[in-house]
């Protein structure tokens, strides 16, 4: 799927979305280092480990709506008034990769 993203005055936007999306990712970094961490210490018990891969699990799905959102709020709807055809077809796409 091409990238493309509207840049204009709503680039303030785009950089606080931005932010967002790496304090998500850094928060999923550190679940998972936790996590690591207590694999390889062998502590914890099985459901300890259930529970924070859960939580990372979460958090990844997090990150997917969030980025969803970002695009919906940041292109589509100024894509939408350019080119409606294409617009479509790509949040489609979007919408086949989060289902499958």
């Amino acid at each position: 799927m091409e990238q493309r993203l509207h840049i204009d005055h709503h680039h303030g936007e785009r950089c606080e979305y931005n932010k967002k999306t790496i304090n998500r990712i850094r928060r999923i970094k550190g679940q998972l280092n936790a996590l690591e961490r207590l694999i390889e210490e062998d502590c914890g018990s099985c459901e300890d480990r259930v529970l924070r891969a859960r939580t990372i699990e979460k958090g990844v799905t997090s990150l997917i709506t969030h980025l969803v959102d970002c695009y919906v709020e940041n292109t589509v709807q100024y894509e939408m008034q350019s080119n409606p055809e294409q617009t479509v077809k790509d949040l489609q796409k979007i919408l086949r990769l989060i289902n499958n």
